[in-house]
């Protein structure tokens, strides 16, 4: 296989083989982010393709690929600058993997439970003024009945985000936010069956009440419950949907 000497950003030198070179470029210049060599703004394509020795257009492919993986965001006329990868970003990665492993509904119901029930047992020693007082916000709007589906989902998305964040525990929170991001469909089923909407809101009201009380026990039973009853409610608006679809047979 045909190497190349080339120099890197702080001066180093290492080879490149003449293959895969954009994948080579892109995981190069990863290391250099993560490691915070490099921070704010990489430098132009041109000058990437001369420290590289690579011509313009692998330079373009290599930054194009840190764009897919959330680490740069390419700017028309400005170049690209260091990101931080976002939830959607991982939650793509996370759901094609699901598909193309057949991971089941039950399986990411079951994760939910062992990610959010720990999230509502640690926000009930942690949370905050601040946080107790954003989830009384959330449960407030959350208990106005004439609220559209899209705009429930969104609420119900956010009182779960705001109980991981009163965790304490960061990388909890993102798991979470990845997780609450693949869920809105299932949200969405959840409180479209006969009585959904009341379930869910009296379930996030109890919820709410024992972690603003400190109770860890209360807490955690009070997640259990909606994390069983919300996957009973989504069982039966599948069972009425193909209900439905047999009768339109």
């Amino acid at each position: 296989m045909n190497t190349e000497l080339t120099t890197d950003m702080d001066g180093s030198s290492f080879s490149l083989s003449r293959v895969n070179l954009s994948q080579q470029v892109a995981d190069h210049l990863e290391e250099m982010i993560l490691s915070s060599t490099v921070s704010d703004k990489l430098p132009s394509e041109q000058q990437l393709a001369k420290r590289y020795s690579v011509s313009r257009p692998v330079i373009r492919e290599a930054l194009k690929l840190l764009q897919e993986r959330g680490l740069v965001e390419l700017k028309n006329g400005l170049g690209a600058f260091v990101t931080t990868p976002q939830t959607s970003t991982v939650s793509s990665a996370i759901g094609r993997i699901m598909q193309m492993n057949s991971i089941s509904d039950k399986d990411l119901t079951q994760m939910r439970g062992i990610i959010e029930v720990n999230a509502a047992k640690l926000a009930a020693v942690n949370a905050t003024d601040k946080d107790l007082e954003e989830l009384r916000e959330n449960i407030t709007n959350f208990s106005d009945k004439t609220l559209s589906l899209k705009q429930r989902v969104s609420l119900d998305s956010r009182f779960h985000i705001i109980i991981a964040h009163a965790s304490g525990n960061a990388l909890l929170e993102m798991f979470n936010e990845v997780l609450i991001a693949m869920l809105a469909d299932y949200m969405g089923k959840g409180v479209l069956v006969s009585g959904g909407v009341d379930d869910a809101i009296a379930r996030h009201k109890k919820i709410a009440d024992a972690i603003c009380a400190h109770d860890v026990e209360a807490s955690v039973k009070a997640m259990e419950e909606h994390i069983a009853y919300s996957e009973q409610n989504v069982e039966r608006f599948a069972a009425l949907s193909r209900k439905s679809s047999r009768k339109e047979e």
